[in-house]
């Protein structure tokens, strides 16, 4: 029978459509193979040179750049803005912005803002906000054939005491999102390991949404949701993956992409620079291991979306957050089968066939020690 699972953090409800597994499949089928286990030259090599002129230096480790194509640009002050447009034509004016300058700013052609928003721009129906902030890249190491759970867990820990550092400089911005996409089934553009850091002097709407019901939970409750749920699940462990002696990972109760993964402190913490040394060396065995499983399950580099969730930088009382990781893979079946989010999902809600309970088995049953490309090293 079909049920329905919500998500605590967000208030989303998923359909589990258990039946639904054993279907027959004649669609689409995608190579998951490749990134993380070749060697090949990139613009993101050491010493190479990028699309806009740079060239990278002869790095050892991690190697963090600003992004030379950023989605997020730091909003300007007025009277920058005002300097702009007496430069500019009486048309120009108008706007606040040259065409010039705002076509090469926002990456849209110069046109008037009426024409975009309708006549009515400051209506109801047309509102618009600033969205600033930077966007950096980092590379995990120079080599573009290891991927993170081909790497060893001392240079795990340089990648993350690289994340707590970004997490912390970046902190004058009112978030900062961490996230990688591995693979090019989810749109990774460049096959180098790596991983991306928007920093945004607005809050995301995930990440409103989580504070939200995170807030309200603990004004119920007095207490973390996520330190509450990772209680609950310790008792039963049926949806455990992994479990070391500072973290848990595991596949959630609500997951709606068939492998997904949710990655938690046992100790109540925020914000990734508040880690302290001990959990840094136990994250970094820990990822190693439960990336090792995912490449295990169908003998294939992996790919997911992933990415840090951590309190916004805009409040004195943390306390109702918890920090945790979100895992979203789409591989389902195989690694050239993968989960589409169409047609019902995309239009009313969303669906899964395999439950959270049988994806945790099956991880579980994934050797976490030994990468299925290591199996005949020597």
């Amino acid at each position: 029978m079909a049920t329905q699972r919500r998500n605590p953090l967000t208030g989303e409800w998923i359909i589990v459509s258990p039946h639904r597994i054993s279907r027959p499949w004649g669609g689409e089928k995608s190579s998951s193979t490749g990134q993380g286990f070749t060697k090949v030259s990139t613009y993101l090599s050491p010493g190479a040179t990028r699309s806009n002129g740079a060239v990278n230096p002869d790095y050892t480790s991690t190697f963090v750049f600003p992004n030379d194509f950023s989605a997020l640009i730091p909003i300007q002050q007025p009277q920058q803005i005002q300097d702009s447009s007496a430069a500019s034509t009486d048309s120009s004016k108008n706007t606040g912005t040259s065409p010039k300058d705002s076509s090469k700013n926002t990456g849209t052609s110069p046109t008037d803002s009426s024409t975009i928003l309708g006549s009515t721009p400051n209506s109801e129906l047309f509102q618009s906000l600033p969205a600033g902030g930077e966007c950096h890249v980092m590379c995990f190491s120079p080599h573009s054939d290891l991927s993170l759970p081909l790497m060893g867990e001392e240079e795990i820990q340089i990648v993350i005491r690289e994340w707590m550092r970004l997490s912390d400089q970046l902190k004058y911005n009112l978030y900062v999102q961490i996230f990688e996409n591995k693979g090019a089934m989810v749109g990774c553009s460049n096959s180098h390991p790596h991983c991306q850091i928007w920093s945004s002097s607005f809050m995301p709407y995930l990440i409103s949404l989580e504070d939200t019901h995170q807030r309200e939970y603990f004004v119920k409750h007095s207490s973390p949701l996520l330190v509450d749920y990772l209680e609950e699940e310790l008792k039963c462990k049926s949806r455990v993956v992994e479990e070391s002696s500072h973290w848990v990972a595991l596949v959630p109760y609500w997951a709606k992409w068939p492998f997904e993964l949710l990655v938690l402190p046992r100790r109540h913490v925020t914000k990734l620079r508040q880690l302290t040394d001990e959990e840094v060396e136990d994250l970094s065995g820990t990822m190693k291991r439960y990336l090792t499983r995912y490449d295990n399950l169908f003998e294939c580099s992996f790919p997911y979306s992933m990415g840090w969730h951590e309190a916004p930088n805009n409040t004195a009382d943390s306390s109702p957050w918890q920090l945790h990781a979100h895992y979203f893979p789409p591989l389902l079946r195989s690694a050239s089968v993968k989960k589409h989010i169409a047609g019902y999902e995309m239009l009313a809600q969303c669906q899964r066939d395999l439950t959270a309970e049988d994806a945790a088995r099956r991880l579980r049953e994934c050797d976490q020690h030994v990468h299925f490309t290591r199996r005949n090293a020597k």
